[in-house]
C-alpha cells in the first residue's frame, strides 16, 4: 500500500522553467470518489432531494465515471463496506480496474460516541472505537487501499472548562496506536476535523483547527 513518491515536487523552478515544465507533459486528471456522497443525506434545513441510492447502485454510479477521470473510490466501515458485501466490493475492483483506494472507520457517528470514540473516557466506548479501527485496518489490507482515513470528527470537545486536555490526547493517541500495532503496516494518518455547524466537535483532538485558533485555545 504505497504512497506516492513526492519527493519531485520539492524542485525549485525559476517562472520561464515552470513555463516550459507545463508543455512537457499532458496532464490526464485522476480522481477518487467518496461514495457516501453518491446518496442524499436528510439535513435539519431540508429533507432529501432524491431516493436513497444502495450500494450497488452507488458503484454503478461510479464505474461510469470512469472515463471521465475515477480511479478510486473511498468510503466507510461498516457503514458502506462491510463483511456482507464484501463480495460486492472485490468483483466491482476486478470488473471495472477501480480501486477502493481508502477507506475510514466510522467511529464518528454513533450514540456511544456522544463523548468522543478512541479518546472517549468511557470504556466501553473507547473499545469500541478501537475495535473498529482494527477491523478498518484489517480490511484495508484486505482489500489492498492505500491507506486508511482516519477523521477523528466527535473527538475533542466544545467548551475547554473542565478538560484535561493531557488525558484527552492521550487516550486519543494509545487507542490509535493500540490499533496500528494489532494490523501493522496499514497507514492511517488522523485527518484534521473541520468545524461543522452540524454536531461534530467544535475543537478536534487533532491540532490547530481554525475554530480552536480563533478563540486562542491550545489546541
Amino acid at each position: 500500500m504505497p504512497f506516492r513518491d513526492l519527493r519531485g515536487q520539492a524542485v525549485r523552478r525559476s517562472g520561464e522553467e515552470l513555463v516550459r515544465h507545463l508543455q512537457s507533459f499532458v496532464l490526464e486528471p485522476k480522481f477518487s470518489v467518496g461514495v457516501w456522497y453518491l446518496s442524499p443525506f436528510a439535513s435539519r434545513f431540508h429533507d432529501k432531494y432524491m431516493p436513497d441510492r444502495d450500494i450497488p447502485a452507488r458503484l454503478d454510479l461510479v464505474a461510469r465515471l470512469k472515463d471521465d477521470g475515477v480511479v478510486g473510490v473511498e468510503a466507510h466501515y461498516p457503514a458502506e463496506v462491510h463483511e456482507d458485501n464484501l463480495d460486492l466490493w472485490k468483483a466491482f475492483i476486478r470488473d471495472t480496474g477501480i480501486r477502493l483506494v481508502a477507506l475510514a472507520p466510522g467511529i464518528f457517528y454513533d450514540r456511544d460516541f456522544e463523548f468522543g470514540a478512541l479518546s472517549s473516557p468511557l470504556p466501553a466506548a473507547r473499545q469500541k472505537a478501537i475495535q473498529r479501527t482494527i477491523r478498518t485496518l484489517e480490511l484495508c489490507r484486505e482489500l489492498d487501499t492505500d491507506l486508511a482515513i482516519l477523521w477523528p470528527g466527535i473527538d475533542g470537545y466544545e467548551n475547554p472548562f473542565g478538560q484535561n486536555f493531557a488525558d484527552l490526547r492521550a487516550r486519543f493517541a494509545e487507542g490509535l496506536a493500540e490499533a496500528m500495532d494489532a494490523v501493522p503496516g496499514v497507514r492511517a494518518p488522523p485527518r484534521r476535523a473541520s468545524s461543522w455547524p452540524t454536531g461534530w466537535r467544535e475543537c478536534s483532538v487533532t491540532p490547530r483547527t481554525a475554530a480552536c485558533s480563533r478563540r486562542g485555545m491550545p489546541w
